[in-house]
């Protein structure tokens, strides 16, 4: 079986996630922080979710082959693990690559996830649950947005209006 590329998380400066060939979000690490670029972005880099960036990062760094789900070319269309998928690139602060990854569709088990290392041709069965985190739309990417309201300003919560069904 083929050995996962491993990585260290906190090595990791830069983070691109593609679709279709079309960046669908782009990361750079700020010290303990994370910005996020890219379309979507009006203006300078925005706060990005540096809990959702980091849990993937450790997600990546601590995944475990289960199996290799196939060598042959002609299934990653049904994999969905072609160049045109959903890829993940990793980067150092020097810009060399640290990993690159084709994410595929999730396993029929419902807890592991197809993926493709590169240009290595085996596609691997991992023990993660990826494809929700790399398909995340845009927005919730952005940093919660937390409010500083003084308490001792709240005379109460008013509960909307509903009819009963």
């Amino acid at each position: 079986m083929p050995e996962m590329i491993r990585f260290n998380p906190d090595a990791v400066y830069a983070l691109t996630l593609t679709n279709g060939g079309e960046v669908t979000a782009s990361f750079l690490r700020d010290g303990s922080r994370w910005k996020l670029e890219g379309e979507g972005v009006e203006g300078e880099q925005e706060d990005a979710d540096a809990d959702a960036v980091q849990h993937l990062l450790d997600d990546l760094a601590s995944m475990n082959i289960v199996r290799v789900v196939t060598r042959n070319p002609e299934h990653y269309e049904k994999l969905r693990v072609t160049t045109g998928s959903t890829r993940v690139v990793l980067k150092s602060e020097g810009g060399d690559s640290l990993l690159e990854l084709f994410i595929g569709k999730q396993g029929s088990d419902l807890i592991s996830t197809y993926l493709r290392v590169g240009g290595r041709p085996e596609v691997l069965a991992v023990d993660r649950t990826l494809l929700w985190q790399v398909s995340r739309p845009y927005q919730e990417w952005k940093a919660p947005v937390s409010s500083d309201v003084d308490g001792s300003s709240v005379d109460g919560v008013k509960e909307p209006y509903s009819e009963a069904p």
